[in-house]
């Protein structure tokens, strides 16, 4: 069956999705305005399912992103449980599960990232947590009885292990590199994350990644690179994501590690844009792509990508990327991107404390900020990154603080 919408699809209702449809109507847009949503369950607040919604001890279910009511007003038609299958750019049709070939006039890939696999020997998949039903088994983890081995030191695998150990579980956690996150905030900073999570009764294997898992009548063996075998009785993955482009091969929409695009959203094909987690968009170094997973970037690029597709435009999305991450209590607070051989320097408060403001840059490039608990510092160390502003005026504006 053929529907016929000679106005905008939206492939996923993400954050980025939904912000771009957000975006479509502020701009003025008042066609026919589709979104597709993979799941039945209206899109929903993902970071929050390894945060609190793990760690609360009762039911509770992800807020969705927008109400019933939201949609309505902006006359959004949400197709719930219709995923994309693949996408003729020809005919300019995208093809659903259901069978159906959608017509569009501008299309929006916010079809994000998956949760990268962790297979065992024997084929079996082992859990991780990205969707509504991965927060119902990973509860289940938590309210077994039994230990949880968790694979993947980044914030995944941080942010379960100190929902777990809310909930009395027993946690050890395998981290590939001799720090969790510190490719991310740095060493001195994940000494401290480091020290949290010892403080608070996680185990740590560190520095060697874990090369194979086996199933065994007990549970699982897990083999790592150094040579050695851990035994775990349950054990959840959280090892990173892939971009979730399997419907498009083949479409003729550039694909490298992502959807390629420029700095406004647009693809290499007319009328085909993409915003958030899947966006790949091209820099000044030849066959370089950055994509940014965090919330906020997803949401502010989403809503500048239906401006831009309103209003006929091809403004850039230059923001400042920003994430942040709780764990006991503790938030951290990133801003822009610290980068391989930066040099990490508290500037403000005090590691030992958990009241700091740490920059990350090399040369006279500043790079990133890290902040804990001085959440005013973010206001003028993002000013500064938007700026372009050199390591030393990062140094000035922290001295006068």
């Amino acid at each position: 069956m053929t529907r016929v919408n000679d106005g905008v699809v939206i492939v996923g209702a993400s954050a980025a999705g939904l912000s771009a449809a957000d975006g479509l109507r502020e701009g003025g847009y008042t066609g026919p305005l589709t979104v597709l949503d993979e799941e039945f369950e209206p899109g929903y607040d993902r970071p929050m399912l390894s945060k609190s919604l793990l760690a609360a001890k009762e039911h509770v279910t992800p807020a969705p992103l927008r109400s019933e009511e939201h949609l309505a007003a902006r006359n959004i038609d949400l197709l719930a449980g219709h995923g994309a299958m693949g996408l003729d750019i020809d005919r300019r049709l995208v093809v659903t599960n259901w069978g159906e070939a959608i017509g569009w006039r501008h299309l929006v890939v916010a079809t994000g990232v998956t949760a990268r696999p962790v297979v065992t020997a024997g084929g079996t998949a082992l859990p991780t947590l990205r969707t509504r039903a991965d927060l119902a088994a990973a509860r289940r983890l938590a309210t077994g009885g039994r230990p949880v081995t968790l694979i993947g030191g980044g914030f995944i695998g941080l942010e379960v292990a100190a929902a777990l150990r809310a909930r009395g579980v027993e946690v050890t956690l395998l981290c590939a590199t001799e720090l969790p996150l510190a490719p991310v905030v740095g060493d001195e900073v994940a000494r401290r994350l480091h020290a949290l999570h010892l403080a608070h009764g996680v185990s740590f294997d560190l520095g060697s990644p874990v090369t194979s898992v086996v199933e065994t009548p007990h549970g699982y063996d897990i083999h790592l690179a150094d040579g050695r075998t851990r035994a775990a009785t349950s054990v959840l993955a959280g090892v990173g994501t892939e971009p979730a482009t399997e419907w498009l091969t083949g479409s003729g929409v550039e694909l490298d590690q992502g959807v390629v695009t420029d700095a406004a959203g647009r693809t290499n094909v007319e009328g085909v844009w993409a915003a958030g987690d899947i966006a790949a968009h091209r820099t000044p170094l030849p066959g370089r792509h950055r994509r940014f997973e965090h919330w906020t970037h997803a949401v502010e690029q989403g809503r500048q990508v239906g401006l831009n597709i309103a209003r006929g435009e091809a403004v850039a999305h230059e923001a400042v990327p920003y994430v942040w991450t709780e764990q006991y209590g503790t938030t951290l607070h990133m801003l822009g991107e610290r980068r391989a051989g930066d040099t990490d320097t508290v500037v403000e408060g005090s590691l030992d404390t958990g009241d700091f403001v740490v920059l990350h840059g090399s040369g006279d490039e500043l790079h990133g900020a890290t902040v804990c608990g001085r959440v005013r510092a973010l206001r003028t160390y993002r000013k500064l990154l938007r700026a372009r502003a050199s390591l030393n005026d990062a140094l000035g504006a922290a001295a006068s603080a």
